[in-house]
């Protein structure tokens, strides 16, 4: 039997907020993240508010600090999972220090739990060191990058497809890439699903945040198959010594195969009048890093992205499949959700899997935020244990698991909520 939860002792009780308290929510993220959103801006996030499930702490009757969870799927190794989207958490400055983000965090956590649906915890970090105390373990990475216009920076000989064709669209109609979207996340683990709400959200193009940018735009390569890639983009031009020297800015670029994905690398670095092309955020092993000529003169950076919380352990890892056999027991530490704690079985392959708590040895030990990390098959069990993270108690343990939990292509998430 797993243990009890235990019940927190803070001096911070936590409620539920509703829509009534959307003024002083507001108000208190901007004093947190040190931002005034545009009222466009806030309006927008309010439509996907109403849907979230937001908390609250308040000192008197002051907010001092919140926390919501929007109800999402993302894609895992073998299919999708329901998660629970963690944002706007913050706490007012006056309140820093005080156990609040601690009292949030881990009701948020129970709360999930309890509810019963949603067997992860997702989010984006404002500040990477935060969210590893609360089990948060790092998932998913990406790679920004700068192009420039340069021949010497440029693709080198890729593949290409002459059917294909390309062709501008209303960058607000999602629907018309809706498919490639799909597609790519079938096969890529990290992804949250889109429905119109969502759409809404990454179609989204609010002048008061444009910061001297165009309106969004959007291009497909499509054949008479229909639309293979498409890029939603923004320009911002500027003249150096009467040349054109500006800069185009990719919000999203996908394709469901190689020589559409290169036909829309080719038109983004090579518009008229633009230097540069900044690409934020693409997957680690996108193959544009095998297709640009020099890579250095792209300056290529590694970034934290998605952070993965396991909330119910055992149906977490039932929930996706592994690239190998496997049968493991696996000793976890979890402060926050203890009723993670123990020694697991876990046994599986391609096919599917099962999780069982067990009295017999642990082949590995490791804390449950290390067992986030690897979840999505980006961040190994080798890497960990050379880290000293993982503990191997049978020797050959972690090498074969390791094995098992990887996944490529490697998770990515195009979209921070």
């Amino acid at each position: 039997m797993s243990p009890p939860p235990s019940q927190p002792t803070s001096r911070w009780p936590v409620r539920p907020l509703t829509d009534d308290d959307w003024d002083e929510f507001v108000a208190l993220d901007s004093h947190a993240f040190g931002s005034t959103m545009p009222e466009e801006a806030i309006t927008a996030d309010r439509a996907l508010h109403r849907g979230a499930r937001s908390i609250g702490v308040h000192d008197g009757t002051t907010l001092a600090g919140i926390a919501t969870a929007y109800s999402y799927d993302i894609s895992v190794p073998g299919g999708s999972s329901p998660a629970a989207a963690i944002t706007w958490v913050g706490v007012l400055p006056t309140h820093r220090r005080q156990g609040v983000l601690r009292a949030l965090m881990t009701s948020q956590l129970r709360s999930v739990h309890e509810a019963g649906r949603e067997p992860l915890a997702i989010l984006w970090a404002s500040e990477p060191q935060i969210y590893g105390r609360f089990g948060y373990g790092l998932a998913t990475r990406g790679l920004s990058m700068t192009v420039p216009r340069d021949p010497r920076a440029l693709l080198t000989t890729v593949v290409s497809d002459p059917s294909l064709r390309l062709r501008l669209v209303d960058a607000a109609d999602w629907k018309i890439t809706a498919g490639v979207y799909d597609a790519v996340a079938s096969v890529r683990p990290g992804m949250p699903a889109r429905d119109e709400l969502w759409w809404g959200q990454a179609v989204q193009d609010i002048p008061g945040m444009r910061e001297g940018r165009s309106e969004l735009r959007c291009v497909v390569a499509e054949d008479d198959g229909g639309v293979r890639a498409y890029a939603r983009y923004r320009t911002k031009q500027s003249f150096d010594d009467g040349f054109g020297s500006g800069v185009v800015s990719v919000r999203e670029v996908m394709g469901v195969d190689p020589a559409a994905l290169a036909s829309l690398y080719r038109y983004l670095f090579d518009l008229d009048l633009m230097g540069s092309t900044e690409l934020w955020h693409r997957p680690v092993d996108d193959p544009l890093m095998s297709w640009l000529q020099n890579t250095r003169r792209a300056k290529p950076i590694l970034g934290d992205a998605l952070y993965v919380r396991l909330v119910d352990l055992d149906r977490a890892l039932r929930g996706r499949s592994y690239a190998t056999a496997v049968d493991a027991v696996l000793e976890v530490s979890d402060e926050i959700c203890p009723w993670n704690a123990g020694r697991w079985r876990l046994t599986g392959g391609p096919d599917g899997s099962t999780c069982e708590r067990t009295e017999d040895p642990a082949d590995i030990a490791l804390a449950v935020v290390d067992l986030g990390a690897v979840y999505l098959g980006g961040t190994t069990l080798t890497e960990l244990a050379l880290a000293g993270r993982v503990e191997e108690r049978q020797p050959g343990s972690v090498a074969a698991a390791a094995t098992a939990f990887a996944h490529s292509p490697a998770p990515w998430c195009p979209a921070v909520f």
